[in-house]
């Protein structure tokens, strides 16, 4: 059974995709076996959820019974009023949904399988190269935009919060990480104001600072890594030169393509490098959106399949020896390694 941690790309609801690939991870005939993940916006639900010890069995039947549509909660004062209240919110609110029912439906779910607080996360690892306050099952990426700061959490609530990470609840800063910009109000989180300044500072999607943190893990000593640290994109694998073009004709599509530079332009530099495109898996989600929340049965299945398929292309080719040897050309290559070597623990 090799082991690895995981690291997954923010993509709105496009999150079906994520599972796929886990899912072919787990349930070939030598499974993968997670220590560590990290997310970001809906790859921090998925990995919360994978965190909490939900398998990609039991994530997929969530995510197939769930009601996108039901993010989308105006507030209650303008319930009759349909779209109303989403002009309200995004003029006078920062955003046009307020973000409530995602806050229960992640809290319920973490809740319903033992996680709270991130005291409910930690992680036993004396082989591990981070601190002890940093040894965590889950690293949730927000944005500090009162600040203008990414937060890796639950490691930095003490030092830039002052509050105890392990009295935070877990659901709080996934909602925090996916509040994707003008569609969720920003969520509020309180500090300790001896230490900061002020009493809560507001966060955003952490995609805004790194939607892709797949270097999260890497070790900064000397020590050789125990294990790869492996990451899932919702993106096929191109080129700056190959990237669609947009006109930004009007002020709607404006709009669409400063959230879609803030959301990838921060990683480009890890899709274009060998050592890390080539410990990544690439799936194709072209035709759907990051907040398309009217997805039907049909779009999640194919989201799904889609990321079986990468992640089938991927374990074709993956060798961990190779990339410790910097061999990055042969993995990207495409081409079968045979005999494959399995990562040494």
């Amino acid at each position: 059974m090799p082991d690895a941690d995981l690291v997954l790309e923010g993509g709105g609801v496009k999150g079906s995709a994520l599972v796929g690939a886990i899912t072919e991870m787990v349930t070939r005939a030598d499974p993968y076996r997670f220590h560590r993940v990290a997310g970001t916006s809906a790859g921090a639900i998925v990995a919360s959820f994978l965190a909490a010890g939900l398998s990609p069995a039991a994530i997929k039947q969530i995510m197939d019974d769930l009601d996108f549509t039901q993010f989308e909660d105006e507030p209650k004062v303008f319930a009759h009023l349909p779209h109303i209240g989403a002009t309200f919110g995004l003029l006078f609110k920062e955003g046009m949904f307020v973000g409530d029912f995602m806050h229960r439906w992640i809290a319920d779910t973490l809740a319903a399988n033992g996680v709270r607080t991130w005291a409910d996360l930690k992680e036993d690892d004396p082989g591990s190269a981070l601190p002890p306050d940093q040894r965590y099952k889950l690293v949730v990426i927000v944005s500090d935009v009162s600040r203008g700061l990414m937060l890796r959490l639950p490691w930095d609530y003490r030092s830039l919060l002052g509050v105890d990470p392990d009295s935070q609840l877990v659901a709080d800063a996934v909602r925090a990480s996916a509040s994707i910009p003008f569609f969720f109000q920003p969520f509020r989180m309180q500090t300790d104001v001896a230490a900061v300044g002020h009493t809560e500072i507001v966060c955003t999607d952490g995609g805004m600072l790194s939607n892709y943190p797949i270097d999260i893990f890497d070790r900064r000593d000397d020590e050789k890594s125990r294990w790869p640290t492996l990451g899932i994109k919702l993106s096929a694998r191109t080129s700056v030169t190959q990237t669609p073009w947009s006109p930004d004709a009007d002020s709607i599509q404006l709009a669409r393509s400063l959230l879609s530079t803030m959301l990838s332009a921060h990683d480009r530099v890890h899709v274009d490098d060998p050592a890390f495109a080539s410990r990544t898996i690439f799936i194709d989600t072209t035709g759907f959106g990051v907040t398309d929340f009217h997805l039907t049965a049909e779009d999640k299945s194919t989201l799904f399949r889609r990321g079986v398929t990468g992640a089938d292309k991927f374990l074709a080719t993956w060798n961990w020896e190779l990339w410790k040897k910097g061999d990055f050309t042969q993995l990207l290559s495409g081409a079968p390694v045979s005999p494959p070597t399995l990562p040494i623990r």
